[in-house]
């Protein structure tokens, strides 16, 4: 158990370490997009109380390295577009083709880019790390609803931007509830950067040691 636990978990170097748990942490961020839905299909959740948004967000906005490999740079690169795979076949095999996608997926992946554009780094404090994720994933919401449930909804049934305005405000208030996602989500990307990394100490050598070197 303990070789299996080094495999997945360990590495030779320290980067090597690193580029390994990034992966699993890039791992688990697609894993959580597809689960987000599959609980609001068993009833679990509700539509606005998500994953995806602060998946997303959170995920985007960290700077990682997994390794030099072209397949992890491109999951790493391309992540918001993989992980919306899975949440893209669930709606078409359920619901199938719905004019409203439109503005749904170019939201989500709007909310992907939002994030990507921190460039954080998981080394900082807890605390900033928590504040620039969820202040994004805020905005993200946000703006998503607007596009979504303002926009997308007046154009798609000819109601009056006012009428879908004021009727999207107890929904983005609700879906403001998601960002609970993130604290556990930055908690365990500073998880992953707990490596030990070794550092050369300077020692100060006594005068009868120099002596006796000489």
């Amino acid at each position: 158990m303990r070789k299996i636990s080094e495999k997945i978990w360990g590495g030779r170097t320290s980067g090597e370490v690193l580029a390994k748990r990034f992966k699993i942490f890039v791992l688990i961020g697609l894993l959580l997009v597809g689960i987000s839905k599959l609980l609001y299909l068993a009833g679990i959740t509700f539509p606005n109380l998500e994953l995806v948004i602060p998946t997303l967000v959170v995920v985007g906005s960290f700077s990682l390295y997994c390794g030099g490999t072209k397949f992890w740079r491109r999951v790493t690169r391309y992540f918001g577009i993989i992980a919306l795979v899975s949440v893209f076949l669930i709606d078409m095999a359920v619901w199938g083709i719905r004019p409203i996608y439109v503005f749904t997926w170019s939201g989500f992946i709007f909310c992907w880019l939002l994030g990507m554009h921190n460039k954080l780094s998981m080394f900082d404090k807890f605390k900033k790390l928590l504040w620039r994720t969820t202040l994004t994933a805020a905005i993200a919401i946000i703006v998503f609803d607007i596009y979504t449930g303002v926009f997308g909804w007046s154009l798609m049934h000819g109601t009056t931007l006012a009428v879908a305005f004021l009727a999207q405000i107890p929904f983005t208030l609700y879906h403001l509830c998601s960002l609970i996602f993130i604290p556990p989500l930055v908690g365990l990307g500073k998880l992953m950067v707990k490596v030990k990394v070794p550092v050369p100490v300077a020692v100060k050598i006594r005068a009868g040691v120099r002596a006796s070197i000489r």
